[in-house]
């Protein structure tokens, strides 16, 4: 998620949630071909045994090749092109889900990373795209048929089209059409919309026969949501701080404020979030954390729905 999941909040999920998989934020090919220093960022790792797969975007095929062999030489352990993405920027310039009105662009893009991953000569390495099921209606046989042609290893979709967003519900139906679709070939199916919880995933993995699913905007604020746990407001609190912390110690030079969202999101269901959230929004180091969330331990939860939050 673009902005969202750096290293420091991998490291948060990785130590507190243990995932299979996790996943960069979203690189752009043509940043790391001019050398942007905001690209490479991106690209710092945490040390960690859980495998870890950049997501890169753009439109230009030839691009793709180089990009790949960089990250690859980050020590990553997969490529994930990004061919789902909905904002309007990203689609203005013919990535993310602007590649579902080019196919044949998109399959070129698939090939090109598929023959840098064999040119590097690593085994194991991935390649999958992350998509949607269409541009303003579901086109869920006719794209997923294309994207399959370039045979890449994995296809995760997304219930929604671009026109959607993320405004409605995610139809899995659109989803199993496409685990059905790959059912002849080695390219692995995962769904992805409106997950909420680690039961709720393995129940769609059962019941669409998927191959497995991507958690997304429900960790926010919530590494927990892959264990089958509810973390206690204290807790919560020692992580937010620990999240920060880290942070400041991945990227020293970084600016502090990208870490607000994230404060905010793991106060979500605190006594007085409204007020605590105002607080964070003006914070701009860990001293400022820890001196507004100084009174605030030992307080109860707000009453939250166990039904749709407990994993």
């Amino acid at each position: 998620m673009d902005g969202i999941t750096d290293a420091a909040f991998r490291f948060i999920v990785d130590k507190y949630g243990a995932p299979d998989v996790l996943f960069t934020e979203f690189v752009s090919v043509k940043g790391l071909e001019i050398g942007r220093p905001a690209m490479m960022r991106m690209l710092f790792k945490h040390e960690t045994k859980t495998p870890t797969i950049v997501q890169l975007f753009g439109n230009d095929p030839k691009l793709f090749y180089p990009a790949t062999i960089t990250v690859l030489k980050k020590g990553f352990d997969g490529v994930d092109i990004n061919m789902g993405c909905p904002d309007q920027s990203v689609f203005s310039r013919g990535g993310g889900a602007a590649l579902i009105l080019k196919p044949k662009i998109a399959q070129e893009i698939i090939k090109n990373v598929k023959k840098a991953v064999k040119d590097f000569g690593k085994k194991e390495i991935t390649v999958s795209v992350k998509t949607r099921t269409g541009y303003k209606v579901h086109q869920t046989k006719e794209w997923i048929s294309q994207l399959l042609e370039a045979e890449p290893d994995m296809i995760c979709i997304h219930g929604r089209t671009y026109e959607q967003r993320f405004l409605g519900k995610a139809d899995w139906e659109q989803i199993a059409q496409a685990k059905e679709l790959a059912k002849k070939t080695k390219t692995k199916i995962l769904g992805n919309g409106d997950v909420k919880n680690k039961k709720e995933a393995l129940q769609k993995i059962r019941q669409y026969n998927l191959d497995g699913i991507l958690i997304g905007r429900a960790a926010l604020g919530n590494p927990w949501i892959f264990q089958d746990k509810i973390p206690t407001q204290d807790e919560r609190i020692k992580v937010m701080l620990e999240h920060a912390q880290k942070f400041m110690e991945f990227f020293p030079n970084g600016d502090f404020k990208a870490m607000r969202k994230h404060l905010a999101w793991y106060t979500k269901y605190f006594d007085g979030s409204a007020r605590i959230r105002n607080e964070l929004m003006k914070v701009n180091n860990i001293e400022d954390v820890k001196k507004a969330m100084l009174e605030k331990s030992h307080l109860p939860l707000m009453t939250q729905d166990t039904s749709s939050n407990r994993l």
